[in-house]
């Protein structure tokens, strides 16, 4: 074990003994967990493309949860302001706020995806272009618009944060209006095995894209539009195809 991960096994374990400790964030929300469970290790709150800890990316998970865990979120390369454009040629009408419309996607390269019962999407990985596209396509798959993509250069920049990963689950408790995790096991994912495999695992399936812009339902932002991020995930039983060592904690 690198003295790295073992300084992260080191902090998860006074973390853990701490039990349930309360949300640092305002509400709870997806990401909030993680948010504690970083201010507790000392790491400040940001949006950087760096690691988070000591050179390790830090992941959080309900547990026993099986939902798809972001790998990195990332705006697409083209077309200027891509979220932009997905959501007002591709999104459908909200039927509770009619002025603004919602995009919110599961796309894979190994298949098509219907959405809204409309058109077809995919992911196609060329790699004689060094690009990730969006394929859309009518319903008997007339390709209509592949003008979204990815550069390989973009997506291997955000990849770099997966390094070596740290992947905690928690369970949670509400008490009144307030909302407590506790951390209760972890898996340091060390030596991240290149890109070639993330484009491979990305062809098979394993990895996917998510596009999720919405509408805020609640407080003082109701009614606006919201973008939550659209980036590549994983299912979290397949986190360890990535890497060449995991260490259970």
């Amino acid at each position: 074990m690198s003295v790295n991960s073992a300084k992260v096994v080191k902090e998860f374990n006074r973390i853990k003994k701490l039990g349930f400790v309360e949300n640092v964030k305002e509400n709870h929300h997806d990401g909030s967990a993680g948010n504690t469970f970083e201010h507790y290790l000392g790491v400040k709150e940001n949006n950087l493309k760096d690691p988070d800890f000591l050179d390790f990316e830090v992941k959080t998970k309900k547990k026993k949860s099986s939902s798809w865990i972001s790998l990195f979120t990332l705006k697409p390369d083209s077309p200027n302001d891509g979220d932009k454009y997905m959501r007002e040629n591709w999104g459908i009408t909200d039927e509770e706020y009619p002025q603004h419309k919602c995009f919110r996607t599961s796309l894979y390269a190994h298949r098509w995806s219907v959405v809204y019962e409309k058109f077809k999407y995919k992911v196609f990985n060329s790699a004689e272009e060094k690009k990730v596209y969006i394929t859309k396509a009518d319903l008997n798959e007339n390709i209509l618009d592949q003008s979204v993509y990815w550069n390989y250069s973009s997506i291997n920049q955000g990849v770099k944060k997966l390094k070596n990963t740290f992947f905690v689950n928690y369970e949670i408790k509400k008490k009144g209006s307030k909302h407590f995790y506790k951390y209760t096991n972890a898996n340091v994912f060390l030596d991240y095995i290149g890109d070639d495999n993330f484009y491979n695992l990305l062809n098979d399936g394993v990895i996917r894209y998510d596009n999720r812009l919405g509408i805020y339902r609640s407080g003082d932002k109701k009614g606006l539009l919201h973008n939550h991020g659209g980036g590549f995930r994983a299912n979290p039983k397949n986190i360890d195809k990535l890497y060449s060592t995991k260490i259970e904690v």
